[in-house]
């Protein structure tokens, strides 16, 4: 079995909880954990404009360009971006040893590509935050105000933020339904430790 297909797979929009819930199930079950955030450090210094357009073209531009834009065209770059982010991370995977389980963690791991290498729809599920739980832990996190505060409008940048953040979830959701997985919804009512209970469920890992 390649890495790739013998992988375990957690998607899902940004400040879903995805890394702090791989951690307490690499913890539980003795996995290797592979964080596509993480890894990006490493990926953009090896990009190439030929193969991943859209990511060196997010790298060059300007906090303006970034988020000032409308907000359907931040939801189709981001969705380039990961796609393009996503075939790098794929590389990785398949040049790792398979000694241990694998659980790969990620807002890149987009639906319709992990399905085409994936051992089973049971092996993969997405983590989606409602609106208002995104926003208020996004507001938490001081970091956040950083990312836009040297755009013209910081304000109006981190709502475009929130919003492209948003409408991705959407799109995420409607592509997992599209391909028979499996998805789950975060909104603050179940701890992080229950979410991850939802997790190894899905992996049959409960009761391990």
């Amino acid at each position: 079995m390649s890495a790739v297909a013998g992988s375990y797979w957690l998607g899902g929009s940004p400040c879903a909880g995805k890394s702090t819930v791989a951690g307490i199930l690499a913890r539980r079950y003795d996995l290797d954990v592979y964080r596509v955030d993480e890894a990006f450090e490493d990926h953009a210094l090896r990009l190439d404009p030929v193969r991943q357009p859209a990511l060196v073209r997010w790298l060059a531009a300007s906090p303006n360009e970034r988020w000032l834009r409308p907000v359907d065209d931040l939801v189709d770059d981001a969705i380039a971006c990961y796609r393009e982010h996503l075939g790098m991370v794929l590389e990785d995977v398949a040049a790792r040893p398979g000694m241990r389980p694998l659980l790969i963690e990620g807002t890149a791991l987009l639906p319709a590509e992990v399905a085409g290498v994936a051992l089973g729809p049971e092996r993969a599920l997405w983590l989606l935050a409602t609106p208002a739980f995104q926003r208020r832990h996004y507001r938490e996190r001081a970091w956040a105000w950083d990312v836009v505060a040297s755009s013209h409008d910081p304000e109006r940048a981190f709502e475009n933020w929130m919003e492209r953040d948003t409408r991705f979830a959407v799109w995420v959701a409607a592509e997992v339904d599209a391909c028979g997985l499996g998805r789950c919804t975060v909104d603050g009512d179940r701890t992080a430790d229950e979410v991850a209970d939802a997790v190894a469920a899905r992996f049959g890992w409960a009761g391990g």
